[in-house]
């Protein structure tokens, strides 16, 4: 078995299959270790919008976090302690990049072309579970000179840690995630922070704060303290989102988030600049105390006007204003509808899954497409519930995953899910995603059609009741005939 991804996504996968019996199984990482998002994403003030005691596995309670909401060193620290825990290293094959996946109907396998150092390989897998979840391509703008700035261009996901902006006069461009986390750090040495917006967030406070030396030591000392504290923070995010436009947790939020607004920022027209036109909840929510404030300091700009162009040494408005710069930053995010790019996945017949997608990917409860057989996805299209711990997700579609491995193990062969199954599936996602609140607003949970490709606009628990199990009916079960290695069809009769 081969999984792709050495994140939470990764990680959980892995354990969830080595407690199903499989002991056989590769991880294959990009990266020189453990960790996905919180490896790459190393830019000052990263950190989790999820509460740490919910953003963790639930087989592997942390009693030593730190904060209410943990920071990105912090939290590569716990998934390194995950892989240690639960003897993960052995199965790591790290520094290697995934470039296609390719169906051999005649093995029932996946053939893996691999690239390490410059140098390809091949690995043969029966199983592929790809976890390489929604933030791995990063966005940049396309802005009319950025590559003839003259001074260093970085994007938060590949921060360069050497480079020393004190001092020095900085652009941040984009507003979202991380650049709100971003800003706050970088105005406490740069000599000038100008921060370009072209549509301001939603926030909420984020009320993070240290534990005290009494909680610390109550979740050392009593792991129920743990498992109750866990909970509490699941039943407030998922008593407080909201997906469906006439939800009163919509109404009550907005007002939540409005007044956080006028009581942080005085100055009524950087609170105009800083008010959303758009519903709340249509586009992320973020959480941050410091974001507000920090653009209220003497060496913070907001500037609203749309960029022109950048020359060698300046952003150009579209007003004609020509802001001299000596350093850029790209807070722009990721292509977050291009699930698993940079490999290519070949399926049944040669059907290629990018070219079946096109611009609107979808699959069977995120986890399967029909026509790619023994292939399944964690954080796969539709799977961002976007108001809860996206780590109960994945915990979820570990589960199926687990569960179909299973059913192999027994049986041999592949699985292969109903293309009626799917389609029925995502029928109703559709028609239920065209009553959300997301419709209405651009954002990247949208495709550049304009579907919703990355959101799922249920419960968790409804996402972990769906997933519970493998619903055999909607699979087709085929086995290879031991002589000529040719698959036959054999319909599961019950789930």
């Amino acid at each position: 078995m081969a999984i792709i991804g050495a994140g939470f996504g990764g990680l959980g996968a892995a354990v969830a299959l080595r407690r199903a019996g499989v002991d056989d199984l590769v991880i294959i990482e990009g990266a020189d270790g453990v960790g996905g998002t919180w490896r790459r994403n190393t830019y000052p003030g990263a950190a989790c919008d999820i509460q740490s005691h919910l953003y963790s596995f639930s087989f592997a309670p942390n009693t030593s976090w730190s904060r209410t909401y943990a920071r990105q060193p912090e939290i590569l620290a716990y998934l390194e302690s995950v892989a240690d825990d639960f003897d993960l290293r052995r199965h790591l094959l790290l520094d290697t990049t995934v470039r296609s996946v390719r169906w051999d109907a005649r093995a029932g396998a996946w053939h893996c072309r691999l690239e390490r150092d410059g140098q390809p390989s091949t690995l043969t897998a029966d199983v592929v579970v790809c976890a390489v979840g929604l933030f791995g391509s990063v966005k940049l703008p396309d802005i009319e000179g950025l590559r003839d700035f003259a001074g260093p261009v970085l994007h938060t996901a590949a921060w360069d840690h050497d480079l020393d902006l004190a001092g020095r006069s900085v652009a941040v461009i984009g507003t979202g995630a991380s650049g709100v986390q971003l800003v706050p750090e970088l105005a406490k040495t740069a000599g000038h922070v100008t921060v370009f917006q072209r549509t301001p967030p939603w926030m909420v406070p984020k009320d993070d704060r240290p534990y005290s030396a009494t909680e610390l030591a109550r979740f050392k000392r009593s792991p129920l303290a743990v498992r109750r504290t866990r909970w509490q923070i699941w039943k407030f995010q998922h008593d407080n989102t909201a997906t469906f436009a006439d939800d009163p947790v919509v109404t009550a939020r907005t007002q939540i988030a409005a007044s956080f607004l006028d009581r942080t920022v005085d100055d009524e027209p950087l609170r105009r600049a800083l008010t959303p036109d758009y519903p709340f909840r249509c586009k992320r929510v973020l959480l941050g105390d410091d974001y507000y404030r920090a653009l209220q300091r003497d060496n913070v700009e907001l500037v609203t006007d749309p960029i022109a162009r950048i020359g060698p040494a300046s952003v150009i408005t579209a007003s004609g204003a020509d802001v001299e710069v000596d350093a850029i930053v790209l807070a722009t995010g990721f292509e977050t509808s291009r699930y698993l790019s940079g490999i290519d996945v070949v399926g049944v017949g040669g059907r290629k899954l990018h070219e079946h997608w096109g611009a609107d990917p979808s699959a069977y409860l995120g986890v399967a497409v029909s026509g790619f057989p023994n292939f399944f996805m964690l954080y796969g299209p539709n799977t961002n519930q976007g108001g809860n711990s996206i780590v109960y997700i994945l915990e979820a579609g570990a589960r199926l995953v687990a569960s179909a491995v299973s059913r192999l193990a027994r049986h041999g062969g592949y699985l292969d899910v109903r293309p009626e199954a799917e389609k029925r599936y995502n029928d109703e996602l559709s028609a239920d995603l065209e009553r959300t609140i997301w419709t209405q607003c651009d954002s990247y949970f949208r495709s550049p059609s304009g579907r919703i490709v990355t959101q799922w606009p249920y419960t968790e628990l409804e996402y972990a009741r769906r997933t519970w199990r493998l619903r055999a009916r909607e699979w087709t079960h085929g086995r290879m005939r031991d002589d000529a290695r040719v698959p036959r069809v054999a319909v599961g009769a019950e789930e």
